[in-house]
C-alpha cells in the first residue's frame, strides 16, 4: 500500500510589512484624512443649519430674542394694570362708591401648586419655619391642585416689593393673586 501524502492546500494571504518610518507615514496620512473629513462636515454642518446671506446670524438671534422680551414685558405691565385696576375696584367696594357691599379681598402671593395635600402642607411648613405667613386651599371645583399661597398684602405695590425679595433671596418666581377675605381662611 502506498502512503498517501497529505496534501495541503495553501491559503491565499496577503501580507503587509511595514518599518517604523512606514508606519508613521500611515498614521500621519490618516490624522490628514480624519482632518479634512471634520473641517468639510464644521463648514456643511454651518452652511446647511445657519441661515444664509443677510448678515451676521448673531444679530439676528439677538433681535428676536429682544422683540420676545419686550413682548414679555407688555404681557407684564397689562397684568400689573389689571391688578391694579381690580385693586382700584375693591378699595371702591370697600368704601361703599358703587352702592352695594362686597366680599373685601387682599393680594398674597401663590408659591407653589401640588396634586397631593401632604406636598402642600409640608411646603406650608417650611415656608411657616422660615418666618413667612403661609397657607394652602383646597382645590376649587374643576382642579386637582392645592396651591400655596405666601403673605396678606393690601396693596399691590406691598406684594409687588415681596415678589421681587422673593425672586433675589430665594431664586422663586411668585405670582400674585387677589383673594376674596370670607370663605378662604
Amino acid at each position: 500500500m502506498a502512503q498517501k501524502q497529505s496534501v495541503r492546500k495553501r491559503r491565499f494571504a496577503i501580507r503587509f510589512e511595514l518599518g517604523l518610518g512606514g508606519l508613521a507615514g500611515l498614521g500621519i496620512i490618516c490624522f490628514c484624512i480624519f482632518l479634512w473629513m471634520f473641517l468639510l462636515g464644521v463648514w456643511a454642518g454651518q452652511t446647511v443649519l445657519l441661515p444664509s446671506g443677510k448678515g451676521d446670524t448673531t444679530k439676528a438671534f439677538s433681535r428676536l430674542s429682544a422683540k420676545l422680551w419686550s413682548q414679555g414685558q407688555e404681557a407684564a405691565n397689562s397684568q400689573k394694570k389689571a391688578f391694579e385696576q381690580r385693586s382700584a375696584a375693591s378699595k371702591k367696594k370697600k368704601a361703599g362708591q358703587n352702592g352695594d357691599e362686597d366680599e373685601p379681598s387682599y393680594f398674597t402671593l401663590q408659591v407653589a401648586s401640588y396634586e397631593s395635600e401632604d406636598d402642600a402642607r409640608q411646603e406650608v411648613l417650611d415656608w411657616q419655619a422660615r418666618g413667612e405667613e403661609a397657607f394652602f386651599f383646597k382645590p376649587q371645583q374643576g382642579s386637582t391642585l392645592f396651591r400655596v399661597f405666601l403673605g396678606r398684602f393690601d396693596t399691590l405695590a406691598a406684594a409687588n416689593e415681596k415678589v421681587d425679595q422673593l425672586e433675589e433671596a430665594e431664586n422663586l418666581q411668585a405670582f400674585i393673586t387677589l383673594l376674596p377675605v370670607a370663605g378662604n381662611d
